[in-house]
């Protein structure tokens, strides 16, 4: 899969997915208390308006931890040109109102080869402790530039809870993925009625939340000029659905390569003990 459409998914999902997981995510590998429901979810991820990948997702979230994981697979003949399928998990703990990541990890097919990022955490810095195959054709981000970061699963873990607990969606992240850094900035949001465009519209008004992502380190040493180094807005869409209470249900992204990117929850949420 190419570099543009990978980076763009991965900010989205990763944005975006709010609550993602493998369905098959198990209730031990998460360390969330007990009593906290596993919440289910999937997403069809299109371009423009060509459905290119599916996303489904498992998470436990409270006020003390939070544990996820996601699975990321190109769909229908998409996925015979450019193939991905990586799973991606992820825990911490929330140290008052700033989400603390542990551990986050990512591996399967991407950009024609089998990867596997790691990265764990000491002091709010992330260590990459495995990036398999190496990619040494790339710049290298600094402990000083990566002090604070937060890897993508954490971010949205981070913003899905303040959603819940403030309705309001304000936030400045840096974000790191083991390979980039990018900074996120969300505004503080608006209730609005879901855009009536796409396959699926909830039809309840929603709280909707500007952002713009734009990476700022970690490029390819041969994209000097790369629209990649140009600001990403986008929008996301924050419902109460029932038991499940504040889920991501739509999301937007102006990719500067790829144009616009539609991320769109398929399905009611579910919930296990």
């Amino acid at each position: 899969m190419p570099r543009s459409c990978w980076v763009a998914v991965r900010r989205v999902t990763s944005v975006l997915c709010a609550g993602l997981a493998l369905a098959t995510f198990s209730a031990a590998s998460c360390r969330a208390e007990e009593q906290t429901p596993q919440t289910e979810v999937k997403y069809l991820v299109f371009v423009h308006g060509l459905h290119v990948m599916d996303i489904q997702a498992s998470y436990r979230l409270d006020n003390a931890q939070y544990g996820i994981g996601a699975h990321v697979k190109t769909a229908g003949l998409f996925n015979m040109f450019m193939k991905t399928d990586l799973t991606l998990t992820a825990q911490g703990r929330f140290a008052g109102q700033v989400v603390a990541p542990e551990t986050f990890d990512s591996k399967g097919w991407s950009r024609r080869t089998n990867r596997h990022i790691t990265l764990t955490y000491k002091d709010n810095l992330p260590q990459v402790t495995q990036l398999d195959p190496p990619e040494t054709n790339r710049e290298a981000v600094t402990e000083a530039e990566r002090q604070g970061a937060v890897d993508t699963l954490a971010m949205l873990m981070g913003l899905l809870r303040q959603v819940r607990e403030t309705q309001n969606c304000a936030m400045q992240e840096k974000v790191f993925d083991g390979l980039r850094l990018t900074t996120l900035s969300v505004q503080p949001g608006s209730e609005q009625k879901l855009p009536s465009s796409g396959p699926l519209d909830w039809g309840e008004a929603a709280l909707r939340c500007n952002f713009v992502g734009q990476q700022i380190k970690g490029f390819k040493l041969s994209n000097e000029q790369s629209k990649l180094r140009n600001p990403q807005p986008g929008r996301a869409w924050f419902e109460r659905i029932g038991a499940a209470g504040f889920v991501a249900v739509r999301l937007e992204l102006d990719h500067p390569k790829l144009g616009h990117i539609t991320v769109l929850l398929d399905g009611a949420p579910r919930q296990f003990p």
